[in-house]
């Protein structure tokens, strides 16, 4: 015998309310008129602690109906001992594969029925939990929900469920399973645990991590693939783009189709381009191929890949160059721009326009009326009037390049530093050189030469260098570079706001061969990515890598569907659509595109043996059949009631034990009124 509703077995605890009433004995209130009292017997009243129960048969049938009608609302129900063996309490969690292949055909549509049908067929007293999954893991119904309102279990699920939709993450399988493990908590121990994944099973989801766990042995895995009427599919990914500073540039791609397919005819277009300016090939089965896109005549930012039925992974979006402007501004005469022996010249045939930057050096004696991202100062000494403006312009957050010329420096580097006890002296005499001896390259500034095979400065030469000597600095600055003798070459500080860095010898011939050499440019731009303008293109983004944003600024993003994100300082978002992307962040604005995930696109189903070989124990052959029993046994607790539907034998005795009842109670009234 079982029970739907047990809860209401308490109601059974009512029986006592009879038993009192009986045990109360209340005096007859009918009254009955006498002549005379003189041939009654006097009767002694009885005590209470002597009172006894009478009418045992009226109190039987009153406690009976009490709990009948508990019976009724408990809603009892038989099951057979095969049935209830094979029945045993469950911990099921059900995981549902939400990644962009299960964009294909109506795959989302039938994990969702199959979710459905697992949790509508368990019992009342099973444990049931579900949840979702791409890149992670996402709980939908957790065991503490199931267990605190299970009644409430379906119509919750579905709910949750209409809420949801297939994304475009790459199927990371691997993640979701050791995710998953720990959702099994104390109130499922002495369960039968049971993992239901709800999964196309594609080629393309990643297994890896699970060679890192030891499987839990008392779990086990019951896969439910879901296959399309077809796997034949082309893919496109991007393989290159030559130079991505240039609208016209080279875009290279990879198209594949999958083995076995009856495909073999595509056409590679961009959006919205005529028909004729496509290219139209052929792809054997089971092949890849780089190919050239065709010429992007209308700019467009899409280029799409027709030829079979699943759109998905036929979309490859291309960002449009942005190369970011940055305003430079050499403290000089402009006529020394063409001069081989002077700094501007060599500062200007370095700074060129690279994918992501694009560099505008200005020059003249005097400060710009608008603020530059950079300001240089070289070959000049500057007079005194002047000091106090370069350091507003240091203090309020620019970045300058001092390079010391003269003894007459020190006064400036004393205004900038606000360190009295900072002097400059010429450095050596004629033929004479110094060398590097030691530089920090893990210091932001010399990021470029991170790199080991840039950190050699053992062949530079500076002819002409100035002693600097720093007295009572107090951190202010700091020595990223020094010569052979001790002495700095570079220094750098923070200045309210800014960056200040000081260079004892110039770059340019007369000075040293540092224009001359490898490391000039690299120095340059590092000091133009400290600077908040990072010439790095930034690398080909997928759904799920996090964007690259400046740090420091506050930001707002446009995603492809037109949802807006307002972004603190500091605070990271990672791409969940496929598309272009707005990002303001400041007085900058850019457009990031993001596609799909290359192994997305890898849609044949791998066989769920697969899994085992990573270590996950599969449901055994008895298990699944005893999941996968005839409809009969494989009744809910509540079609089964349904079925039976005891509690209407139970209200016919109810009544028949209340009729009868009332028929010994009137009985007994009868017998007390002849008594009297």
């Amino acid at each position: 015998m079982s029970w739907l509703f047990p809860i209401y077995l308490a109601g059974a605890a009512a029986i006592i309310a009879p038993i009192l009433l009986h045990l109360r004995r209340k005096p007859p209130q009918d009254r009955v008129e006498f002549s005379t009292l003189m041939f009654l017997d006097a009767s002694t009243p009885v005590p209470v602690s002597k009172r006894r129960l009478e009418n045992w048969l009226l109190l039987a049938l009153r406690c009976l109906a009490l709990i009948l009608l508990a019976l009724m609302f408990a809603r009892p129900f038989l099951q057979g001992e095969s049935s209830a063996a094979k029945s045993a309490d469950r911990a099921m969690l059900i995981l549902l594969d939400r990644s962009a292949s299960m964009r294909r055909e109506d795959l989302w549509k039938r994990g969702v029925a199959e979710a459905e049908r697992l949790f509508k067929e368990a019992k009342i007293t099973d444990h049931v939990a579900l949840a979702v999954f791409d890149r992670k893991l996402v709980p939908v119904w957790t065991f503490e929900e199931d267990r605190n309102t299970p009644g409430n279990r379906s119509a919750a699920l579905q709910s949750r469920l209409a809420e949801m939709s297939p994304g475009w993450s790459a199927t990371q399988m691997d993640r979701a399973l050791i995710a998953a493990v720990p959702s099994f908590d104390a109130s499922t121990a002495g369960l039968k645990k049971r993992i239901h994944l709800i999964s196309d099973l594609q080629e393309g989801s990643r297994l890896d991590a699970l060679r890192t766990i030891a499987w839990p042995a008392e779990l086990s895995v019951e896969v439910h693939r879901l296959e399309p009427s077809t796997n034949d599919d082309f893919s496109i990914a991007q393989a290159a783009r030559d130079d991505e500073s240039s609208a016209d540039a080279l875009v290279r791609v990879r198209v594949s189709n999958t083995r076995d397919s009856a495909l073999r005819d595509f056409t590679l277009a961009w959006q919205g381009a005529p028909v004729a300016g496509g290219i139209s090939s052929q792809m054997p089965p089971g092949a890849s191929r780089i190919m050239v896109a065709p010429p992007n005549e209308t700019k467009a930012t899409t280029l799409v890949l027709t030829g079979d039925r699943h759109d998905f992974d036929n979309r490859l979006f291309i960002a449009p160059p942005q190369p970011r402007a940055v305003r430079i501004h050499f403290l000089g005469e402009e006529s020394t721009r063409d001069e081989a022996a002077a700094p501007l010249y060599y500062l200007a045939r370095a700074l060129q326009p690279t994918a992501t930057l694009a560099p505008a050096l200005t020059a003249s004696p005097a400060l710009p009326k608008q603020k530059p991202d950079l300001l240089v100062v070289s070959g000049l000494t500057q007079p005194a009037a002047m000091h106090a403006g370069l350091r507003d312009f240091v203090t309020g957050g620019g970045f300058l390049v001092e390079v010391v010329t003269s003894a007459a420096d020190a006064a400036l580097l004393q205004t900038l530093t606000g360190i009295p006890g900072i002097t400059v002296k010429d450095g050596g005499g004629e033929g004479d050189y110094r060398m590097l001896a030691e530089v920090k390259t893990e210091h932001p500034l010399l990021r470029p030469f991170a790199d080991p095979k840039l950190r050699d400065f053992t062949k530079l030469r500076f002819w002409k260098q100035r002693e600097i000597e720093v007295k009572d600095a107090g951190g202010k600055l700091e020595t990223l570079a020094s010569f052979d003798n001790g002495k700095p070459a570079i220094l750098s500080g923070k200045i309210g706001r800014g960056t200040l860095i000081v260079l004892a010898s110039g770059w340019h011939p007369g000075d040293s061969q540092l224009a001359l050499s490898t490391k000039f440019v690299p120095l340059l731009y590092g000091w133009l990515a400290a600077a908040g303008f990072s010439h790095d293109p930034a690398g080909a983004l997928v759904v799920g890598d996090v964007l690259p944003l400046d740090s420091g600024a506050v930001h707002t993003i446009t995603e492809p569907d037109g949802k807006v994100q307002r972004l603190k300082a500091g605070e990271s978002f990672t791409a969940g659509q496929v598309g272009l992307h707005q990002v303001e962040g400041g007085t900058h604005t850019r457009t990031l595109a993001v596609n799909l995930p290359p192994d997305e696109g890898r849609v044949l189903p791998m066989p769920p043996q697969k899994l085992a070989e990573y270590g996950v124990k599969l449901a055994s052959g008895d298990e699944k059949a005893g999941a996968g029993e005839s409809a009969e046994q494989r009744l809910t607790a509540t079609d089964t009631e349904q079925r039976q539907q005891s509690w209407w034998y139970i209200l016919l005795v109810l009544l028949a034990v209340l009729v009868l009842e009332t028929w010994v109670a009137g009985r007994a009234r009868q017998t007390v009124l002849q008594t009297a």
